[in-house]
């Protein structure tokens, strides 16, 4: 670092320097200007080690807050992620779990009713059996010559070979249909049997279907595996968040600590700075005085001192000045 004076430009006559040579105030400006410059060598020294601090913090300052900036990043993901996700993730399995409940209360329900269905047609088949039984009977009954005079009562009708066979009396008026009435109990079973098989066929087929898709194992096998991975999931993110949290407070407090470090190191810097222009300042004034103060007789000083007395009065009439000047409003 190079400074200069206005007093390094004004020569002194050589005549004036051999005569305050060897002036006792020569001697002792001559020992402080040499304590002042190793005094400047030492602080140049700190200064340029403060410089190299202060470089080094920075670089440490910029890796924390790379640090602070990612951490914070990744703790914000798995935040959000459990806000979006997780939550509800565990909420709908609660909401699942419900349903299934529900849906396997039908599901028993529907399997008594099918159960109750196939055994009330395997019943219907048994009794539509001896319906039919019944009516080939019937129809061997009609077809049976003992029977015939029995069938002219009833239908109104002779047969061929008993033409002569006389009708007694009127017919009932309930007896007007006997023949459609014994037609239908003689060909009307055997219908109602083919029906039967079918709806036994069908309700069979059904409970089939609906023990191929039952729901019941949904609550033993579905819904655990379900509550399992979704709680080992949650409990991962909320150990990443507890983690990451602790992880955003340490690059917190690192990084305010390399700040503090930092600012220290500037206004550190800066002082080096000031002490070394002050000395430095000091020392170019012991080498190169900027006024003929220092000589020999009894007003040596008298200039030095009516200079000192302006700076006097002129420290007053600024502060004055400036104390007048409007101050700014404070909140």
């Amino acid at each position: 670092m190079q400074y200069s004076s206005p007093s390094q430009t004004q020569p002194k006559s050589p005549e004036n320097h051999h005569h305050h040579h060897d002036l006792p105030t020569n001697t002792t400006i001559k020992t402080q200007r040499e304590t002042y410059c190793q005094l400047i060598k030492s602080k140049l020294g700190d200064l340029n080690k403060n410089e190299e601090c202060r470089k080094g913090l920075d670089i440490i300052y910029e890796h924390k807050k790379c640090r602070f900036i990612k951490t914070e990043k990744n703790y914000r993901i798995f935040r959000n992620l459990e806000l979006s996700i997780g939550i509800e993730l565990i909420k709908a399995t609660d909401d699942i779990s419900t349903n299934i409940t529900t849906y396997v209360g039908y599901n028993t329900s529907l399997v008594k009713a099918l159960n109750d269905l196939v055994q009330a047609a395997k019943n219907a088949k048994a009794k539509f059996s001896d319906l039919r039984d019944s009516a080939s009977k019937l129809e061997a009954c009609t077809k049976d010559s003992c029977n015939r005079t029995q069938m002219t009562l009833l239908t109104g009708e002779k047969y061929e070979d008993c033409k002569d066979v006389p009708l007694h009396g009127k017919r009932p008026d309930d007896c007007k249909d006997v023949k459609e009435i014994l037609h239908e109990l003689i060909k009307r079973p055997a219908h109602l049997c083919m029906d039967v098989d079918a709806v036994l066929s069908a309700t069979v087929d059904i409970v089939g279907i609906q023990t191929f898709s039952n729901i019941g194992s949904l609550s033993q096998t579905f819904l655990p595996a379900i509550k399992t991975s979704a709680k080992a999931f949650d409990d991962f993110i909320n150990d990443r968040i507890k983690a990451g949290a602790t992880d955003l407070t340490t690059a917190q407090g690192a990084l305010s600590d390399s700040i503090k470090a930092l600012t220290d190191s500037e206004y550190l810097l800066y002082n080096s700075r000031i002490d070394v222009d002050v000395d430095n300042g000091v020392k170019e004034f012991l080498c190169h005085p900027p006024c003929e103060c220092i000589c020999e007789g009894e007003d040596g000083f008298k200039e030095c001192k009516c200079k000192i007395c302006e700076i006097c009065h002129e420290v007053p009439v600024i502060y004055k000045q400036e104390t007048k000047e409007p101050q700014p409003a404070t909140a």
